[in-house]
């Protein structure tokens, strides 16, 4: 069972004799749509509100296995599986060809025995967990449950057992050998596999798991009865043991899982280990690059000071061309004394021939314009 697919039955807190069915892949979220705390609950349980989960049936190997149970469920005597099983109970009737609705949590409880018993259900191994104490006391009482198939377990508890029991029932058995109980042949790649649920021995599910129970007569597909495991010789029925069942995707090479987990550990250690040095290695390259980068010999200033200027072309504009003028006596009193020469802090450093061009024509205009 790799997913959770399940019907169940509600119960009207303000009328108990008003009862829904209806499928779910998440009980305690659907319970909360019903009763209107989130959205997407059904339209027919609006009126009746609120609601309780009485009990949910679960194990269906598919999707469609659990919608064809729920509608069989809510129409017994339409469904051609179930309705000479439900013949006998006065309740189930047809009305202008129609269903009539069962009413009540114990006639859905009888129907719901009676359908285990049908034959495509019988043979799946589905299980009944009650969320209410009252119903489930209510299943000794009937003489039609002492015939239900003895794969069958019944539980209960609240939506935290559910799930627990569903987290049980996807967890595995693990492969702990490599090769098969009965055949004692290498389990491979793609081998279908089912593992002993007492003594946890793996077993190819065809031929060697199917060849330990009787032989089926006829059109019939599963077998019946018991069979003995080839390991601890313990009885398990065949519903029982395909339940785990599983296609291997890689060949169990060691003896245990534990070993196989230890090695796993261990390689990721030794990945971790190495890719550590790689980065260090890598770090320390970089340090180096960074270290030749700043030990190279710069230019100082002194150095560039005694670099040879280059030439420097004089530019003609209209600015040079223009006649000069002179500054009146009051402009030049109120603009205080004038600097005849540029007074550069610091060592010169050799810039852009258009830049020292520049500055060679405004020391010859700061000259001619001092008197």
């Amino acid at each position: 069972m790799q997913t959770y697919y399940g019907c169940y039955l509600l119960q009207s807190l303000t009328n108990s004799n008003r009862t829904y069915i209806g499928f779910t892949m998440d009980p305690r979220r659907r319970l909360r749509q019903h009763n209107g705390e989130i959205t997407a609950g059904a339209n027919r349980t609006k009126r009746w509100r609120p609601w309780q989960m009485i009990l949910c049936v679960w194990g269906f190997p598919n999707k469609v296995l659990a919608l064809q149970f729920e509608f069989a469920w809510q129409h017994p005597n339409v469904c051609r599986n179930v309705r000479d099983k439900v013949a006998h109970l006065k309740f189930c009737k047809l009305r202008n060809g129609r269903q009539s609705p069962v009413m009540g949590v114990t006639p859905n409880l009888q129907v719901l025995i009676e359908m285990l018993k049908a034959t495509p259900y019988s043979r799946m191994p589905l299980r009944v967990h009650f969320l209410d104490e009252a119903a489930k006391s209510q299943l000794p009482k009937m003489p039609a449950a002492r015939a239900l198939p003895t794969h069958m377990t019944f539980t209960l508890g609240s939506f935290d057992e559910l799930e627990r029991l569903c987290y049980e029932s996807m967890m595995m058995i693990p492969v702990t050998s490599s090769v098969c109980a009965k055949c004692s042949g290498r389990l491979e790649p793609a081998d279908r596999v089912v593992s002993c649920p007492h003594c946890e021995c793996p077993l190819h599910l065809t031929p060697c798991a199917l060849e330990l129970f009787p032989k089926t007569k006829g059109a019939q597909l599963i077998p019946e009865g018991s069979a003995a495991c080839p390991s601890c010789a313990r009885p398990t029925e065949w519903m029982v043991l395909i339940r785990g069942a599983r296609r291997l995707s890689v060949s169990p090479s060691l003896p245990d899982m534990e070993c196989q987990a230890e090695h796993f550990k261990n390689q990721e250690v030794e990945d971790d280990v190495c890719s550590d040095a790689e980065l260090r290695d890598d770090s320390s390259e970089e340090v180096e690059l960074v270290s030749q980068d700043f030990s190279e010999p710069n230019l100082s200033q002194s150095s560039m000071a005694s670099m040879p200027a280059p030439e420097c072309t004089e530019l003609t504009s209209e600015t040079e061309q223009r006649p000069k003028r002179k500054l009146s006596a009051s402009r030049s009193a109120s603009s205080g004394p004038q600097n005849n020469s540029l007074d550069c802090q610091g060592p010169q450093v050799p810039s852009h021939p258009r830049v020292l061009s520049l500055r060679e024509r405004l020391a010859k205009r700061t000259a001619q314009r001092a008197p």
